[in-house]
């Protein structure tokens, strides 16, 4: 287990204290989650399609706007298609589908007054190894996809864009999309893993999150074109 390294923005006193049910807080993002959230994956609640993972070295947005390298992971519930919005938001009703069980900084949360919610984002954030058997072959899986293509070693490769021999780099940075892009489906195909899981198992895709570096990939047949944002 680890903790958050991420901060909330100070706000001043409002004079509400009562929800107004107006989705801010739910259309924002989906809750990271934390120790003590287990248990709706042992209930049913929740499963790992529902969820991916922020890797350690990610760039992610807080809710004040501002940019965070995190550094370690954490486990998120996944929004609704390409929207930002918690997956478990009805917008017609302005509520949560699993509001009896919902994860505990959407209990704390009372955005009239954070303290509560700040209590609880320092507490031990769940991790994949938690959430997955010791003994599944995927943990071994994990660790080759970390070795292959951490955000350590894309950040690196990035700076060296700058460098004496940025074609290389070019060509190092193709090399990780490559594996992590190639990755997801071998596993789907070989061994009939849920393709809705792979978010969960092995972060958000290379190919979608190397835009942090102000880099653009496209597809060109079976390859990848790497180009500036």
């Amino acid at each position: 287990m680890i903790k958050c390294n991420y901060t909330l923005p100070e706000v001043g006193e409002v004079s509400r204290t009562h929800c107004i049910r107006c989705g801010t807080c739910c259309t924002k993002g989906g809750p990271t989650l934390h120790d003590e959230d287990a248990v709706l994956f042992s209930n049913g609640v929740l499963n790992k399609a529902d969820v991916y993972t922020l890797r350690k070295g990610e760039v992610v947005r807080n809710i004040d706007d501002t940019l965070t390298v995190i550094e370690q992971e954490m486990i998120k519930i996944k929004g609704q298609g390409e929207s930002w919005s918690c997956m478990f938001y009805d917008d017609d009703e302005n509520a949560c589908k699993i509001y009896q069980n919902r994860p505990a900084e959407c209990r704390a949360l009372q955005c009239w007054a954070l303290k509560g919610l700040k209590e609880v984002m320092a507490r031990l954030c769940l991790q994949r190894k938690d959430l997955i058997n010791p003994g599944d072959g995927v943990l071994r899986i994990i660790e080759a996809h970390e070795e292959k293509c951490g955000y350590a070693m894309l950040d690196l490769a990035v700076r060296r864009l700058e460098g004496a021999d940025p074609e290389k780099a070019v060509e190092d940075i193709l090399d990780l999309l490559r594996y992590d892009d190639h990755l997801r489906p071998f596993l789907a195909e070989k061994l009939k893993m849920d393709p809705d899981v792979m978010d969960f198992f092995f972060g958000r895709p290379l190919k979608t999150t190397i835009r942090m570096h102000g880099l653009c990939v496209k597809e060109e047949g079976d390859g990848f074109l790497l180009t500036k944002a």
